[in-house]
């Protein structure tokens, strides 16, 4: 983290001022992306295999993020994107049959034996991005930025804090890329994605 902060102060005062554009024509832009799953999804046990309560145990198959966002380019140093999160989590959830004896009132199940039934299924974490970016280099074909915001997570804690300390936009054109390291309810350490400039 340490070499990134160091080759991102270098990067915003040795390329040049002069080289930032600007369209007013071409404020708004949508951008769809995915990234390696959110802090928060690991951190309500969205990963590995847990043993749960009432003779149940799920077991995480696969986890992914898809991000549509709406940016609006303020000026040629400052944007406001919103993005719209919604991480999936996709399990099997196991239930097998009580064992033959009690431990002090509380019941055992017998987990080593097979589980008597199995159900997959899709757990949905939506999520509401707002952010600012600081376009600290711009030209015809490569934006660099920095930004910062907060999100809501409904469901599981009303505010969460969002820094991106590095991200580019690459497309000369209407059509562009986006890569970000990032940590935020839109990925974790690593983002990437396309967007359309109109």
């Amino acid at each position: 983290m340490k070499r990134i902060a160091i080759l991102s102060l270098l990067l915003m005062f040795c390329l040049p001022a002069a080289g930032q554009r600007f369209d007013p024509e071409h404020r708004h832009s949508i951008e769809i992306s995915t990234g390696i799953p959110p802090l928060h999804t690991f951190m309500l046990g969205a990963n590995g295999s847990s043993q749960m309560y009432g003779g149940f145990r799920e077991s995480t198959n696969f986890i992914a993020c898809i991000n549509l966002g709406y940016t609006y380019a303020i000026n040629e140093k400052w944007d406001f994107n919103f993005v719209f999160d919604l991480t999936q989590k996709y399990y099997t959830r196991q239930q097998y049959a009580k064992a033959s004896e009690e431990a002090e009132g509380y019941e055992l199940y017998d987990y080593k034996s097979g589980p008597i039934s199995t159900k997959s299924s899709v757990y949905l974490w939506p999520s509401y991005m707002a952010d600012f970016r600081w376009k600290w280099y711009c030209s015809d074909s490569v934006r660099l930025y920095t930004s910062f915001g907060l999100s809501y997570l409904p469901f599981v804690w009303p505010i969460f804090p969002n820094l991106t300390p590095i991200g580019i936009n690459f497309g000369r054109n209407h059509f562009y890329g986006v890569a970000e390291l990032s940590l935020s309810t839109a990925a974790t350490l690593a983002l990437v994605g396309v967007g359309y400039r109109f």
